[in-house]
């Protein structure tokens, strides 16, 4: 007896659900800044090309990325028989950090190493616009990129932390041209139950009591469940968006996109990051500490003393910025990074009447009706947005690799219009 079984392997589907394996699927809106009016302007599925699932595999069974790692016993060759190149290379796109100047690897992939970031380009579509162009898996970079910044001067403070991957023009050129643009904020996954004619927005979650094989709510659905990750991105001609390069003197191309594309990288910290994350881990906590007097006793101020020393030597790359307010709190702290605790009570109270105050970061805490602690604000991040910051060095990325790849009818760049673009990447 003969049995014949058909696989169906097509590239393109109309509904994201149909498909099994791991796919993306997008949808691009534009949204009139002025009057609000949003419209969908095109979605489809995309593809992961050979990059990306090399990527991925890589990442599932901890083997190493094909490029350099100075690891004596590294031989690429047991891990992958295909290099895939980097957009860092001259041979590709020559952006972000040369590879000749690569951190060094000591394990598989560097931990940071994420999809966090994305490209666009116009080479995606024909002369008429609206006749998109067959992809190919093979695909390690998009056919034509378009910079989402170019200008001669510092980007603003306002902006500046959201790019990364500098065309390499020499040091002799003015100009600097942004090629990636980080998410607008972290993806997020979701587990929904699928049904017949679901549309996108259409949520029915997956609860920890549906999970079986013996599940304890008692319902026992069996239609499938729709894994996906969700990302969210968009284009802003307010800030510039792609503009700027369409702008240039010389440039007659008509102002579109028309491909984009999900990129991974690990980012070598810039100035700016590291003031951020310094914000987010050492300066939100010694906050925390000292407005919370449930957690006042001698371990507390002997951490708000390590915390002093460590804000005040991270900040020490901005102190020379010409910002009253923060060289102000860095002051502060350093009256008493060298505090005896083991001798001395540190006077929690004058601390925090002069982190209040609107000539240092002006911290505003908030407390319930019982006098318990909920939470604070302050203006630091204000103020690293001033003027005074817009020089401060930016992140870069190197490692750079092509994770998916999607082309769609060219969309116009126009003044007071946004794109916003909804990722999904389904593992189904």
């Amino acid at each position: 007896m003969q049995t014949k079984i058909n696989i169906n392997d097509n590239m393109s589907f109309k509904e994201a659900h149909e498909k099994h394996g791991l796919h993306g699927y997008v949808q691009i809106f534009r949204k009139n800044k002025e009057t609000g009016e949003k419209s969908l302007w095109y979605e489809d599925d995309n593809i992961i090309p050979i990059s990306g699932y090399n990527w991925i595999l890589q990442k599932i069974f901890g083997l190493y990325l094909d490029s350099s790692h100075a690891v004596p016993f590294e031989n690429i060759g047991q891990d992958t028989n295909l290099i895939i190149p980097d957009l860092n290379d001259s041979g590709r796109y020559q952006i972000g950090i040369d590879p000749d100047k690569y951190t060094t690897m000591e394990a598989d992939i560097s931990e940071n190493h994420f999809i966090q970031g994305f490209m666009v380009g116009n080479g995606g579509a024909g002369e008429d616009a609206i006749t998109t162009k067959n992809t190919d898996y093979s695909f390690t970079k998009l056919r034509n990129p378009i910079p989402f910044q170019q200008t001669q001067q510092s980007l603003d403070s306002s902006i500046a932390g959201k790019y990364l991957g500098v065309y390499r023009t020499g040091s002799s050129s003015l100009s600097k041209s942004y090629y990636i643009k980080k998410f607008d904020s972290r993806p997020h996954i979701y587990h929904s139950w699928w049904r017949d004619g679901q549309k996108w927005d259409y949520v029915d979650p997956v609860s920890q009591g549906d999970l079986g094989p013996d599940a304890t709510n008692g319902v026992g659905k069996t239609n499938r469940i729709e894994t996906y990750a969700q990302i969210e991105l968009s284009i802003n001609t307010d800030d510039g968006d792609c503009l700027s390069y369409f702008n240039n003197a010389g440039n007659n191309q008509t102002a579109m996109i028309n491909e984009l594309g999900l990129v991974a990288f690990d980012t070598v910290d810039g100035e700016r990051s590291l003031c951020e994350k310094l914000y987010k881990t050492k300066i939100k906590r010694f906050i925390t500490l000292l407005f919370d007097e449930s957690l006042h006793d001698t371990s507390t101020t002997a951490e708000l003393v390590k915390l002093a020393n460590d804000i005040v030597t991270g900040l020490s790359i901005i102190t020379d910025k010409g910002q009253s307010n923060i060289n102000t709190f860095v002051e502060l702290l350093d009256g008493i990074k060298d505090f005896d605790w083991t001798m001395d009570e540190l006077d929690y109270t004058a601390l925090q009447t002069e982190l209040c105050k609107e000539t240092n970061i002006g911290v505003e805490a908030f407390y319930n009706q019982n006098s318990t602690f909920i939470y604070a604000t302050d203006k630091f991040l204000e103020y690293m947005s001033s003027s005074e910051f817009d020089d401060l060095t930016t992140d870069e990325a190197q490692r750079i690799k092509l994770i998916t790849y999607y082309t769609f009818n060219s969309i116009p760049l126009q003044s007071n219009w946004e794109i916003l673009i909804n990722y999904r990447i389904y593992a189904n």
